[in-house]
């Protein structure tokens, strides 16, 4: 059975909320358990099941303790939500064994989110993660 539109953006809505608050006991209510979320920013840039992924997002969270990513615009059909969003952090921790920078980032980004029997089974993050690293003070310009 279909999912409406309003229940698949709500599921991401939950999701994006999970992200900006470490709300890790809610991810099996939103996250599938064999889910694969690919994102520049992870090692590899593939998380595969609900518990690599809370682990990266632990260490996103301990390194950028202000995390918020703010929905632009969001498009959904058939189980797809595509998702336009803006995330905004402060380096005061150690992430990806790089040790805080105390700078502020902000970056913009799309997602496509796939959700099946209201969990979501696979989400494809897109985002320059050059210009992240960049405004880390961690290229050479």
């Amino acid at each position: 059975m279909a999912q409406s539109t309003s229940d698949v953006e709500q599921c991401v809505e939950e999701w994006i909320d999970v992200w900006n608050t470490g709300g890790y006991e809610r991810l099996p209510d939103v996250l599938d358990e064999s889910a694969t979320v690919y994102d520049p920013g992870a090692p590899g840039g593939v998380l595969e099941g609900r518990e690599e992924f809370e682990a990266h997002l632990r260490e996103l969270r301990a390194g950028f303790p202000d995390f918020t990513i703010g929905i632009a615009e969001m498009l959904s059909e058939d189980g797809i939500v595509m998702t336009e969003w803006t995330a905004t952090a402060t380096h005061e921790g150690e992430f990806n064994g790089i040790p805080a920078t105390d700078r502020e980032i902000e970056f913009q980004g799309m997602s496509k989110t796939e959700i099946r029997d209201s969990e979501i089974v696979e989400d494809r993050i897109y985002h320059d993660f050059h210009a992240f690293l960049e405004q880390l003070g961690l290229t050479e310009t």
